[in-house]
């Protein structure tokens, strides 16, 4: 009887944290459907929406004591559970690594072998559920002895707590706070120059990328004559796709003043033709990865700024909003110049009028 119960807890305990952590996690769980390529995905965003509050709904409906909605309940867990790992195993013959976020930001969100370990555990627990409600025995505990779950909950508590201290937890690494926007003043132009010498130009490193045509080019001759923007992508990844989604725009608003440049982990005659109609032909081949790891990239979406010097003018940076906030700098940075350029022009056609 206590294995029975422990079960319906566990899985309780699961969907409540997995809930929870999704709540505040919309945008990473409506990027994780398309990484995962689940079908419909203009309905991602509803479902990422509506998945957090059904998680928890069905935890706590669980323990209302009535064996016929315990058991309809049960089932549709376990249906949800079984969902799941058809989706992970699914995930696993994928070419590339997929981020699934099952637990919003907790945990690692990267689909692995363990990750489906975790999926047919959970479907098993989910299946016992639906013995101790079909049998009554949730129903029966909650009337009879609502004491002794109680106390094998916390004992359940307890047991995960102390296994999570023994196996201990590494902190994530803190990312740099973003640099304050500047607003003009003597202050603000020592933060602005501190921030510029906190950034060393590395040179441009010996890697290569591959051509639509086939042709390999360094990433020196590729800057030789104008700056580069190189943005790592992998199709399917979610943050990904919501990056791809701004290349029109971005493409339009830069390419008079730097090369705009989307880097691929495959061959650019394999890619689908979604992807071609945002990139056009400004698509290139990272092979094995090797460019965007010499430059420090850590993961797709990532992005540099290469200069036309042979240095870095800014990056790498990682992460679909990193990414994003990091291209949008650089536009308003160009706009910035591009309007004082402007108001040089109209202050010297002024002093040409003007003069004798």
């Amino acid at each position: 009887m206590t294995v029975l119960m422990a079960a319906p807890l566990l899985v309780t305990l699961t969907l409540l944290v997995s809930g929870l952590a999704k709540l505040g996690a919309r945008q990473g769980t409506e990027e994780a459907m398309t990484s995962l390529r689940l079908p419909l995905r203009g309905l991602h965003r509803t479902a990422a929406s509506l998945l957090p509050v059904t998680e928890i709904v069905l935890a706590l409906v669980l323990w209302i004591p009535s064996v016929p909605l315990q058991t309809a309940v049960s089932v549709a867990i376990a249906l949800l559970m079984c969902a799941y790992l058809v989706i992970i195993a699914r995930a696993l013959s994928f070419d590339e690594p997929v981020q699934c976020s099952c637990f919003g930001t907790l945990a690692s969100p990267t689909v692995s072998r363990l990750t489906l370990g975790r999926n047919l555990l959970l479907l098993g627990l989910g299946l016992l559920t639906v013995v101790a409600a079909a049998g009554g025995s949730m129903t029966i505990v909650l009337v009879q002895a609502p004491l002794s779950l109680i106390g094998l909950g916390i004992t359940v508590l307890l047991t995960i707590a102390l296994t999570l201290l023994t196996v201990g937890a590494t902190d994530p690494a803190v990312a740099p706070a973003p640099a304050a926007p500047r607003t003009g003043g003597a202050a603000d132009d020592e933060s602005a120059e501190a921030e510029l010498l906190d950034y060393e130009r590395a040179a441009t490193p010996a890697a290569v990328l591959q051509q639509p045509d086939g042709r390999l080019i360094t990433l020196t001759q590729l800057t030789a004559q104008q700056a580069a923007l190189l943005i790592f992508t992998s199709e399917g990844c979610g943050p990904c796709e919501r990056v791809l989604d701004r290349a029109p725009e971005w493409i339009e608003s830069l390419s008079p003043f730097l090369q705009v440049r989307f880097v691929f982990s495959r061959p650019v005659d394999q890619l689908r033709e979604r992807t071609t109609q945002r990139v056009g032909t400004l698509a290139m081949h990272d092979l094995q990865f090797t460019a965007r790891s010499t430059l420090g990239g850590r993961t797709a979406p990532s992005a540099v700024l290469l200069g036309a010097d042979g240095l870095l003018a800014g990056g790498p940076v990682d992460g679909g909003s990193t990414v994003i906030e990091f291209v949008e700098e650089i536009r308003t940075q160009l706009r910035s110049v591009q309007d004082q350029d402007q108001d040089q022009d109209q202050d010297q056609d002024q002093s040409r009028s003007s003069a004798p």
